[in-house]
């Protein structure tokens, strides 16, 4: 099934009218299960709903930019990595992008084939290559950056960007310094450094 932007933005609208006419008429509305207190907390978690939202975006971008441009989501994050720093090795991808070095390398055949990226040998590391776009990847990526701003004004409808972005920072610096408090817990000699 793909869907086009316009479409999207139907079916945003319908489910807004909809919630609308629940909120107006809660009767008429479907009953929300009960839950135990601490199934409610766990419902609730900051990391559930975030991941929640992830896979929503995630599908909405896979028919998005699956159906117009043959790309995948992992395709496009592995693209805007070679953008970001070309030329990169496959090891730094995985690394920067938390994508498995051999779901990457999955995407990588793909897109070579496509020749969206190109592939030359490391300098350094006989044993390693690196990665960067080629003419026409940056040009696939200048096509479809303007639909994916698009995407993230009606996400964000209503909210101001930069208080959804400081948000996101402080969550991100929390939660990085939270996995280091973690691991030097789990490896005392770790803290000796």
């Amino acid at each position: 099934m793909t869907m086009s932007v316009e479409g999207l933005r139907t079916l945003r609208n319908r489910t807004i009218v909809r919630d609308r006419a629940r909120a107006a008429n809660p009767a008429g509305a479907k009953r929300r299960r009960e839950h135990a207190p601490h199934i409610e907390a766990l419902i609730r978690l900051i990391s559930v709903r975030i991941v929640r939202l992830s896979e929503m975006i995630l599908r909405i971008g896979t028919h998005v930019f699956k159906s117009r441009f043959g790309v995948k989501p992992t395709d496009l994050r592995i693209l805007v990595m070679l953008a970001a720093y070309q030329p990169i090795s496959v090891n730094e991808v995985s690394r920067r992008t938390h994508i498995d070095k051999a779901w990457i390398s999955r995407s990588l055949t793909a897109l070579l084939r496509r020749k969206l990226i190109t592939r030359m040998a490391h300098p350094s590391d006989s044993r390693a290559s690196l990665l960067a776009l080629t003419k026409k990847g940056e040009a696939l990526l200048r096509e479809i950056a303007p639909i994916t701003q698009d995407l993230q004004r009606q996400l964000l409808q209503g909210q101001r960007a930069r208080d959804v972005e400081r948000v996101l920072d402080l969550l991100s610096a929390r939660a990085e310094e939270m996995f280091r408090q973690t691991l030097r817990e789990k490896n005392p000699t770790s803290r000796r450094r």
